[in-house]
């Protein structure tokens, strides 16, 4: 119950943010938001169209696809996003923002409407639109939700150049570009790990191993493996660090293997048992 009271809450915050996003931002200065969003404002500018009417009808198609290929609580919930992002596009229609910079329009912009969709991602929703394509990809191939977001919307960009002229449409492609990234640290950003690769002998591979796990109390997975060149034995050592534990893991591998070769990679999420990851369950 108290899951879904929170989901709930995220939905109706999320989804306020996002609509004084569109109404307080976007449409006083013509600009065009992500997604379906961004076409109900394309047609909205265009043929004087209902925006939460066109949002509605053009996200039809979508849920089809959600209920195909998604969990059912994820396509109920984000339901219920697109039914209150409607509501609150009409509650807050003629509200605006007193804005002249450009600079503060696309970083409002793109800051409410990031920190909406974040925490909508956060409470296993969303306001229907792409970002269903976005959690089936994120799903399937662990794509990151907010860079699925922003392909799809540059598509949406280029095309408002024809009718919008370029001026409009960089506004349109920073705020855009400012509001993924917003997406990506609500969603993944008290989560971001380095995965770390460490390539050396099977003596020190022992030694650097239990530095890890004791120094650090990180886990370690030991893979068996032979150079390619020396025909050697070889271990290779993978483990999963926050950002701050990096150079703390570097002064450990060098201290018992100078010539070991490493390789730290960035990634959102790691699930699984261990510190500060994030549990399974929440995954399902």
């Amino acid at each position: 119950m108290n899951n879904k009271i929170k989901s709930i809450f995220s939905i109706l915050l999320g989804t306020f943010l996002m609509a004084i996003a569109v109404n307080g931002i976007l449409v006083p200065n013509q600009m065009l938001s992500g997604g379906i969003s961004g076409i109900s404002l394309f047609l909205h500018f265009l043929a004087g169209t209902n925006l939460s009417l066109t949002n509605i009808l053009l996200n039809i198609p979508l849920f089809i696809l959600a209920f195909i290929f998604l969990k059912r609580r994820f396509i109920y919930f984000s339901l219920l996003g697109m039914i209150c992002f409607s509501f609150w596009l009409e509650l807050t229609n003629g509200f605006v923002i007193p804005t002249q910079s450009p600079l503060t329009i696309i970083l409002v912009a793109g800051l409410l409407n990031g920190l909406g969709m974040g925490i909508l991602f956060r409470g296993d929703a969303s306001v229907g639109g792409t970002d269903i394509i976005a959690k089936i990809l994120n799903k399937f191939f662990s794509f990151s939700m907010g860079n699925v977001i922003l392909s799809i919307n540059m598509v949406i960009m280029l095309t408002s150049i024809f009718a919008f002229g370029i001026d409009i449409s960089i506004l349109t492609a920073a705020s855009m570009f400012i509001s993924s990234q917003t997406t990506n640290y609500v969603v993944d950003g008290l989560n971001r790990r380095r995965t770390v690769s460490i390539i050396t002998s099977p003596d020190t591979g022992q030694a650097i191993a239990k530095d890890i796990m004791e120094v650090m109390n990180r886990g370690v997975t030991i893979v068996p493996a032979i150079g390619g060149y020396t025909h050697q034995n070889k271990y290779i050592l993978y483990a999963n660090v926050n950002l701050r534990e990096v150079a703390k893991l570097k002064h450990i591998v060098s201290a018992h293997d100078s010539h070991a070769f490493v390789t730290v990679s960035d990634v959102a999420q790691v699930i699984g048992n261990g510190r500060g990851f994030l549990s399974l369950e929440q995954n399902n």
